[in-house]
């Protein structure tokens, strides 16, 4: 079997995938035009998030049988189309799910206590106390949106923090135990102080998170997002920064993370976004361990030897 990689990954993990296959190429600052040329000749690409994996670039992979993704979206797959051209998609899920958790907890953490603003005032030589006064999570009802493998693991490192964690999943039941509280999205409307994402960008939840869903809470919510950009609608979040339906909201990704390709439209939203001192952003790394990253170099080589082409 040929292998291709075009994203970067660590020697240890080309040398792995020598030991298994006839051919491996690396190329990880290939352009599209570059992989269109050679996928033909390739039975397994593997990739992080470099180029979507579309019908054109399908059309002109004859050979390929596996694709697989270092990391948990496929919302640049379209996965129809390799399923109706035989070839198998596979991702690492699960692989990172304790760096997301870890960031989870971080940004809510630097949310609550003001540690970024506190933080850059010091450095700023002000001394300023009261300002800076901390919202404990102690006591608080932290709601979950998706309890797979992140979601799960953000209920994990809460269950030691003294709050309610209450976690809906469209598409999961019968994982409540003592300290977790399976519920409806309308219970969460209702009792959530905190809200955290973890589901998976598709054309189901592209833009759900809008302003009609914020104006569905009862009380004021901490906001935040570690799973896909698109599923929230900037200008919903935005207005409920404006009118303190959101107290602070925490992003460790957005609707488009190449900000050399940003419209006049997301670039304006992003400037005021960006001016709130109550958000704070990460380029997407809640997933960007070294742990996570032998994690899914391991996953990779199993997915590998367990789908031998």
């Amino acid at each position: 079997m040929n292998i291709l990689l075009i994203d970067s990954f660590n020697e240890s993990l080309i040398a792995d995938l020598q030991k298994i296959a006839t051919k491996v190429t690396y190329l990880p600052n290939s352009n599209r035009n570059e992989i269109e040329a050679i996928i033909s000749n390739y039975e397994i690409l593997i990739l992080n998030s470099k180029i979507n994996i579309d019908k054109n670039l399908i059309d002109k992979a004859l050979r390929l049988r596996l694709v697989i993704r270092a990391g948990v979206g496929l919302d640049h797959f379209d996965l129809p189309y390799l399923e109706a051209k035989g070839i198998v998609a596979k991702n690492t899920a699960g692989a990172n799910a304790d760096s997301v958790g870890e960031q989870t907890i971080g940004m809510l953490l630097a949310l609550h206590h003001k540690i970024v603003q506190a933080n850059a005032q010091v450095k700023d030589f002000q001394w300023i106390r009261e300002e800076n006064r901390a919202l404990e999570i102690k006591g608080k009802n932290v709601g979950i949106i998706g309890f797979g493998n992140t979601g799960s693991a953000v209920a994990r490192k809460l269950a030691g923090f003294g709050c309610k964690i209450w976690a809906h999943d469209k598409y999961k039941t019968g994982f409540g135990n003592e300290k977790i509280i399976e519920c409806s999205l309308e219970t969460l409307y209702k009792e959530a102080d905190i809200l955290t994402l973890h589901i998976p960008l598709s054309a189901e939840t592209q833009n759900w998170i809008n302003a009609d869903f914020f104006a569905k809470f009862e009380k004021t919510l901490t906001f935040l997002n570690l799973s896909r950009g698109g599923i929230v609608e900037l200008e919903g979040l935005i207005g409920a920064l404006e009118t303190k339906k959101i107290r602070a909201a925490a992003l460790d990704v957005l609707e488009n993370e190449r900000f050399n390709t940003l419209t006049e439209r997301q670039r304006k939203l992003y400037e005021k976004l960006f001016s709130f001192p109550n958000v704070i952003l990460a380029p997407h790394i809640g997933g960007w361990s070294w742990e996570s990253l032998e994690n899914i170099q391991q996953e990779i080589l199993s997915i590998v030897k367990n789908n031998r082409v």
